[in-house]
């Protein structure tokens, strides 16, 4: 398997507790945006609010995932192999500070307000995928080895 298809696996696997950590926030009302917001208002200008517009935003908020994830595949090589785990974290953070400044700075509606604990709480579902995706990698790269 390749950089790429190692990439677009963890991230796409990472997305899994991601999102499942971020509906949780938001049905108990914790955080006012979910992931699946960002897509479907990128796709369709507006947030996805019935179950096919749900599995279209969240099929595309997996595929996003998975496109992150080919850019940390080929990051950790490029710095060195070693701390799958920090760098995948450190590489989310960046990631989603750059993806909020975009937001912000051409003040996509509905997505550049959000509340302080909506954006801190959204942080934790974002560590989850950067260790899940940094351990997809590590696994893959490892199996890799041993074969």
């Amino acid at each position: 398997m390749d950089r790429t298809f190692k990439g677009l696996t963890a991230g796409i696997i990472g997305a899994i507790p991601m999102n499942i950590v971020n509906f949780v926030f938001y049905g108990l009302n914790l955080i006012q945006i979910r992931f699946i917001d960002w897509s479907g208002i990128i796709l369709t200008g507006e947030r996805p609010n019935d179950l096919n517009s749900i599995i279209h935003s969240l099929i595309f908020q997996m595929f996003w995932s998975g496109i992150l994830g080919i850019g940390l595949a080929f990051l950790i090589p490029a710095i060195s192999s070693r701390g799958y785990f920090l760098k995948a974290v450190l590489y989310s953070f960046f990631v989603n500070f750059a993806l909020r400044g975009i937001v912000v700075l051409f003040r996509v509606p509905l997505l550049y307000k959000v509340s302080t604990v909506t954006s801190e709480l959204n942080s934790i579902p974002t560590v989850i995928w950067a260790l899940t995706a940094g351990y997809m990698l590590y696994f893959l790269d490892k199996r890799e080895q041993h074969h």
